[in-house]
């Protein structure tokens, strides 16, 4: 009689799975169910960024994905996220160069539409973002206005805000964004879009233009 197959312990099929190289804490495996997704939506495009791929990407099962992340709006909105800690850190470094809220907000909007194509993740996004409904309501849900207000402290303490008008105004600036992104035209310079967003922008944030000794001006 033949002997029956060796089963497996639970311990060697888990360390079959992360390509041999299981995270220990939860937080970890969260990060590099990321870093999959971000290496996925870098190489492929918006098609990268679903639950099967990322799973494939970590040499994981797509149940341990929604361990992480409920559905895939989810692992779209903390993709991007998680892409754009290093645009957020110099964006504030950015910002620290000016002074009046004004112009902090007007700087906001031009860097990170000038910046978002050069990178890496949010550009593959963002070229694709016209026909991926979920990258386009992901920019105004509640996750990105929470991590914007964080991105942009600098700015809602000059402004003076409450948590509430900060809130509101950074929705605006957000949707603002998303339209210089998705619909560029008519296609303005620097300097003009700057203009057009002090003229538009600012007092739809309840906000003041800049004196005339600004250095902005």
């Amino acid at each position: 009689m033949a002997p029956s197959p060796r089963r497996q312990s639970p311990r060697a099929r888990r360390t079959r799975a992360w390509a041999g190289d299981p995270p220990t804490p939860h937080a970890g495996a969260r990060e590099r169910l990321l870093d999959a997704a971000a290496r996925r939506v870098a190489r492929d495009g918006m098609a990268g960024a679903n639950v099967a791929a990322v799973a494939a990407e970590a040499g994981v099962s797509r149940p341990t994905v929604y361990r992480y992340f409920a559905d895939r709006q989810a692992l779209v909105e903390a993709t991007m996220m998680h892409a754009g800690r290093d645009l957020t850190r110099r964006l504030g470094e950015h910002l620290r160069g000016f002074r009046s809220p004004a112009e902090m907000a007007v700087e906001a909007v031009c860097f990170v539409r000038r910046e978002i194509p050069r990178e890496p993740v949010l550009g593959a996004m963002w070229r694709e973002a016209l026909l991926d409904a979920g990258a386009v309501a992901s920019t105004t849900r509640r996750p990105a206005i929470a991590w914007s207000r964080h991105a942009l402290q600098d700015l809602v303490r000059a402004a003076g805000w409450s948590r509430e008008q900060a809130g509101e105004a950074i929705e605006v600036m957000l949707r603002m964004l998303l339209s210089l992104l998705v619909a560029p035209e008519p296609r303005r310079g620097e300097a003009a879009l700057r203009a057009f967003l002090m003229r538009r922008l600012v007092p739809a944030l309840g906000l003041s233009p800049p004196s005339r000794s600004s250095r902005w001006t």
